[in-house]
């Protein structure tokens, strides 16, 4: 084999080596970003939150947050719930703890079911809201001292003391379905 043969193929192996080294350090960081865990919360800062009446079941409202920032936020524990001036956040729901934290990709929603009284009227203490506010919590399950205030929908919704909030959940119809 003549020498510039050899040199040519040498050099051009090396060449490839070298691209392929490349190749696979620029995939390792990539990858290794990617892979970082997201502990940044959801708040009304990077997302959106609405209300909104749902048919099915009775009594329930939903509460939809969309990620509207650029990175993926987590959902964590229940929102706090606080109707007009209400003294204390409305309880949650601890049967609905989900398996892992929502975690919502840019553009992506999770839910929360807001059950405003129980269907056989056993509540106390009835009345009608006209606000919402919903507080996020961070990952210390403290309040991220960053909240959307919302209208309710129509002309205000009837609650009692049976009100309940469940966790954030990935499927809407887990969210109504306590």
């Amino acid at each position: 084999m003549p020498a510039f043969t050899f040199t040519t193929r040498l050099a051009a192996s090396a060449a490839a080596a070298a691209v392929a080294v490349l190749g696979l350090t620029t995939a390792a960081t990539a990858s290794a970003s990617s892979d970082e865990p997201v502990t940044q919360a959801c708040t009304s800062a990077n997302s959106s939150t609405t209300v909104s009446e749902v048919s099915r079941p009775v009594n329930h409202l939903l509460l939809t947050v969309t990620n509207t920032g650029d990175t993926p936020c987590n959902a964590y524990y229940a929102p706090a719930l606080r109707f007009d001036d209400a003294q204390a956040a409305t309880p949650v729901l601890e049967s609905s703890q989900p398996q892992a934290v929502v975690t919502l990709n840019p553009g992506e929603s999770g839910y929360a079911g807001i059950r405003t009284s129980l269907p056989s009227g056993e509540g106390t203490n009835g009345r009608t809201a006209t606000t919402l506010e919903v507080h996020f919590k961070d990952r210390a399950d403290e309040d991220t001292n960053d909240w959307a205030t919302l209208d309710l929908p129509g002309e205000g919704v009837y609650l009692d003391s049976t009100a309940a909030v469940t966790w954030w959940q990935y499927d809407l119809d887990d969210a109504l379905s306590y």
